[in-house]
C-alpha cells in the first residue's frame, strides 16, 4: 500500500506478465497517475512493430546480388591493374610500348607543369603590385594632407602628391593588365591541357587493362616447364580484342588532341604575351596612355575555350 498521497489505493489486480518499467513506488508523480520521464524514454529505445521475418523478406535479393557481383569484379580488376604495374616497374613482365606516343606525352605533361609555375608567378607579382599600388596612393594622399597645413611648401608637397598619385594609378592599371593575363593562363593550365592530359591517363588505364588480359592469355597458353595449359574463361580473347581496341581508339584520341592543342595554345599565348608585353614596357616607361591602351586591348580579348575540340 502506498503513502504519502492524497490519491485513493487502486484496486487489487492480477500481476502483470509483461516487465514492468514504472518508476519505483515512492515517486510521487507515478502516484498521482502522472508518466514517468525515465519510464517514457526507456520504453522509446524499445522497438515496436517490426517483425524481423518481414524486413527480411523486404530484402530484394537480385539487386544484393548484382551488387556484390560488381564489387566482386572491382576487386579483382582493380588487383590485377595494380599487379600489372609493379611487375612492369620491376621489370618483370611485358608492356605495350609506343615510344613516340609516350614521349609526345612526356612532353606536355612538363609544359603543363611549367604553366603552373607561370600562373603561381604571376599571382604572387600581382599582389605584390597591388600593394605597392595601394601604398602609393597612401603616399600621395600624406603629401596632400600635408599640403593643407605647410604653406611654405605647399607647392613641392602637391606635386609629391600628384607624381605618387600617377604611379599609384599606373600600378593600378598594370595589375589590371595582370588579372587578365592570369585568367587567360588558368584557362589554358586548368581547363584546356588539363583536358587532353586526361585523355591521356585514360589512355593509359586502357593499355594496362589489355596488358593485364593480353599476359593471362600468354601465361596461359605458355605455362612454366612440367605444367599443363590453363584453360581460361569463354569469352577472354574477345575481351581482351575489345579493349585492344578501346585502347587504339584513346590513343588516337590523345594524340589529335595534342595536335590541336599545340596548334591554338601557341597562337593564344602568344598574342597574351604580346598585350602583356606592351603593358609592362608603358609601365616601366611612364607612359600612362599606352597603358590605359594596353588594358583596353586585353579587356576585349576573349578567354581561350577550356578545349580546343569537341569531346571525343
Amino acid at each position: 500500500m502506498m503513502t504519502g498521497s492524497s490519491a485513493s489505493p487502486p484496486e487489487p489486480s492480477a500481476p502483470s506478465l509483461e516487465p514492468s518499467f514504472s518508476a519505483p513506488p515512492h515517486n510521487d508523480a507515478a502516484a498521482a497517475g502522472t508518466p514517468n520521464r525515465d519510464s517514457t524514454d526507456t520504453m522509446s529505445r524499445i522497438p515496436t512493430g517490426i517483425k524481423l521475418p518481414d524486413a527480411v523478406a523486404n530484402i530484394d535479393t537480385a539487386q544484393v546480388a548484382a551488387k556484390v557481383e560488381s564489387f566482386k569484379k572491382w576487386t579483382i580488376g582493380t588487383f590485377k591493374n595494380s599487379k600489372q604495374q609493379l611487375l612492369e616497374h620491376m621489370g618483370k613482365i611485358d608492356k605495350t610500348v609506343d615510344p613516340e606516343f609516350e614521349a609526345q606525352c612526356e612532353v606536355l605533361k612538363d609544359i603543363h607543369r611549367r604553366y603552373g609555375h607561370v600562373v603561381a608567378a604571376a599571382k604572387n607579382f600581382s599582389q605584390v603590385l597591388s600593394q605597392m599600388a595601394e601604398a602609393e596612393k597612401k603616399f600621395s594622399e600624406s603629401f596632400y594632407q600635408l599640403s593643407l597645413k605647410e604653406e611654405q611648401i605647399k607647392a613641392q608637397c602637391t606635386t609629391t602628391s600628384e607624381t605618387m598619385r600617377g604611379v599609384g594609378e599606373q600600378a593600378t592599371s598594370l595589375d589590371a593588365c595582370l588579372k587578365y593575363f592570369i585568367s587567360s593562363m588558368e584557362t589554358v593550365y586548368n581547363q584546356t591541357i588539363t583536358d587532353t592530359l586526361h585523355t591521356i591517363y585514360n589512355t593509359e588505364s586502357a593499355r594496362i587493362e589489355y596488358d593485364v588480359d593480353r599476359n593471362d592469355i600468354s601465361a596461359a597458353a605458355n605455362p612454366p616447364q612440367g605444367q599443363q595449359p590453363k584453360t581460361l574463361p569463354a569469352g577472354t580473347a574477345e575481351k581482351c580484342e575489345e579493349r585492344k581496341l578501346k585502347y587504339e581508339k584513346l590513343k588516337n584520341d590523345a594524340k589529335i588532341k595534342m595536335r590541336l592543342l599545340e596548334e591554338n595554345r601557341i597562337s593564344v599565348v602568344a598574342t597574351q604575351l604580346e598585350k602583356l608585353q606592351s603593358a609592362l614596357a608603358a609601365y616601366y616607361s611612364g607612359n600612362a596612355k599606352l597603358l590605359e591602351a594596353s588594358v583596353r586591348e586585353l579587356s576585349i580579348l576573349q578567354s581561350p575555350q577550356p578545349s580546343f575540340i569537341p569531346t571525343m
